[in-house]
């Protein structure tokens, strides 16, 4: 559903994408991770032709994403991270202005409203700061898109809501529709991506599916040794990470290929051994 190949984006002297690529498969949810300020909003500003990239390549359902070619964007809804609607208008006013102008007669907006307790006529601005958001996600969905790309979409939301949400894309993407969703939470983007691309500091360090990074997911490790090996002798051990010594048991956390410290542990006496999978979003730290 959506190539991005080299995509290079400059603003003077600072570079906010450095020729990264990612691929968006169909009918998946894909999320783009990383910190504020890491490139995930200048990333789909560039899918969407609101900014335009210095290099690179852009493909959405297999047609380029150029400066003249607006029929692409016809079945894409955006949910901007600074989403900021007509603020004069209420709820109501503003989907069916926004519908008008696309010249599409669906009512979607009154499920979507009901299913979000979301108050249609008193005016925007009048609403909270969660209300408005909510706002942004009816009418990113209200219009039936096949491609959905969403800026930090539960951006002020209350926890209920924020797992309505996560109800709503699963049921979209049930229907076969391509979500492309970008979070500084990790909590959000493992449970919600079936694919993970993590951009740190306008450079992709990893695009993989949740299930390949969960592969390498870190373990806790707790060995307790008859006699405890020397300390230079564990300091050697591959992919171990914050290795901790009490008395004669040795906790630690290991990532990757396991076999090295397995063949290590054989030639030493084990009195007990415990181990513990991280949940995903620990995993992802070890990106940042």
């Amino acid at each position: 559903m959506i190539k991005v190949s080299n995509l290079l984006k400059k603003y003077g002297e600072f570079t906010a994408l450095n020729k990264i690529s990612f691929e968006v498969s169909k009918g998946t949810i894909h999320g783009l991770l990383g910190e504020n300020g890491a490139g995930k909003t200048t990333t789909m500003r560039c899918l969407l032709g609101l900014s335009y990239p210095d290099s690179g390549e852009m493909f959405i359902s297999n047609e380029k994403v150029t400066k003249n070619n607006h029929k692409i964007r016809k079945k894409i809804s955006y949910l901007a991270g600074d989403f900021r609607p007509y603020e004069n208008f209420t709820p109501i006013q503003y989907f069916k202005y926004i519908l008008k102008l696309e010249k599409n007669s669906s009512k979607k907006y009154e499920d979507l409203a009901k299913r979000f307790k979301l108050d249609l006529g008193k005016k925007i601005k009048e609403l909270s700061k969660g209300n408005k958001q909510k706002v942004g996600i009816v009418q990113a969905f209200m219009n039936d898109p096949d491609l959905l790309i969403l800026d930090e979409p539960t951006g002020g939301l209350d926890p209920n809501y924020q797992r309505e949400f996560r109800e709503l894309i699963f049921e979209e993407k049930a229907k076969g529709k391509t979500i492309l969703l970008s979070s500084h939470d990790l909590l959000e983007i493992s449970n919600c991506c079936d694919f993970v691309t993590i951009i740190k500091d306008g450079n992709v360090v990893a695009s993989q599916s949740k299930q390949e990074i969960e592969k390498k997911s870190l373990k806790l490790i707790k060995v307790k040794f008859q006699n405890l090996p020397a300390r230079s002798d564990l300091d050697k051990l591959e992919f171990v990470k914050n290795l901790s010594i009490n008395n004669n048991e040795i906790s630690f956390m290991i990532s990757g290929e396991m076999n090295g410290f397995i063949k290590f542990i054989s030639n030493h006496e084990i009195i007990d051994i415990e181990t513990e999978s991280s949940n995903l979003s620990d995993t992802l730290m070890e990106f940042f």
